[in-house]
């Protein structure tokens, strides 16, 4: 016989060696598979069913703030009055992309009065909007024409939008704003 006859198993002073598949497997198990799951989930989320903007500016306050990222639709096939979208507009420098809400849809007439729109009649709900009782806005009625949106900021007495641009065309809009994401400490569904 000779000593490697001999071999009688691990005792407590030499343990058996240890078989690198099975750390390799549980490494692959419990952190390879969820970071590829992690991975494809954000890709699915962030370039396939939405995607996302920045917003830039205060005239969506108190409703998003500057600085919020959103995450968006791909395109805004079905809205409401209400929606806050992500249009772009052509302004002298180019276009430039900005978050409003939509107030009106094609057909509907809206007039302004002192910087709360009417839309048929009736007063458009309370949101939580700035309304300047110094300096307001008011404009005539009109009535948006098809394959357009009239838009406008929460934060009226700062806001660039459809009293000064006119109505933006459903086409131009990037999609339909769902969920602040960041900062964390903002995060929330939009309405």
């Amino acid at each position: 016989m000779s000593d490697d006859d001999l071999y009688i198993g691990p005792t407590a002073l030499s343990p058996a060696p240890r078989d690198p598949t099975k750390l390799a497997d549980l490494m692959a198990k419990w952190v390879v598979v969820p970071l590829v799951v992690l991975l494809v989930a954000i890709v699915l989320v962030f370039y396939v069913f939405f995607s996302s903007a920045v917003v830039d500016g205060q005239s969506m306050m108190p409703t998003l703030n500057n600085g919020d990222y959103l995450l968006i639709t791909h395109g805004a096939n079905t809205l409401n009055r209400g929606d806050i979208v992500v249009t772009s507009v052509l302004e002298k420098t180019g276009p430039v992309e900005l978050v409003k809400r939509v107030i009106a849809l094609p057909g509907d007439t809206i007039e302004i009065k002192d910087d709360v729109a009417w839309v048929n009649g009736i007063a458009e709900p309370q949101r939580g909007q700035f309304v300047s009782t110094g300096f307001s806005v008011s404009r005539g009625a009109y009535v948006v024409p098809p394959g357009y949106v009239y838009v406008m900021g929460d934060n009226r007495p700062i806001s660039e939008d459809s009293r000064y641009l006119g109505p933006v065309p459903l086409s131009g809009l990037k999609g339909r704003a769902v969920l602040v994401f960041a900062p964390v400490t903002r995060f929330k569904l939009v309405h």
